[in-house]
């Protein structure tokens, strides 16, 4: 009996070495490293930012519970 199944270390690799899918190989190779890097850019704003608000927003908790 075979298993069709490749072992352990071969199905958890970040690039398989072989898809069932041709459409899914196109996606992991190209979209989704693009939207990676579409992300990272705005990282520097987006964090300060997010950062601020929650700060304002747990300083309003906290006058408000007072």
């Amino acid at each position: 009996m075979q298993h069709n199944q490749p072992p352990p270390d071969q199905a958890l690799a970040e690039h398989p070495l072989e898809y069932s899918d041709p459409e899914l190989r196109a996606y992991t190779e190209e979209q989704a490293e693009d939207l990676l890097d579409s992300v990272v850019h705005y990282m520097p704003v987006v964090l300060p930012l997010t950062a601020a608000l929650l700060i304002f927003m747990l300083a309003f908790i906290a006058v408000y519970m007072a």
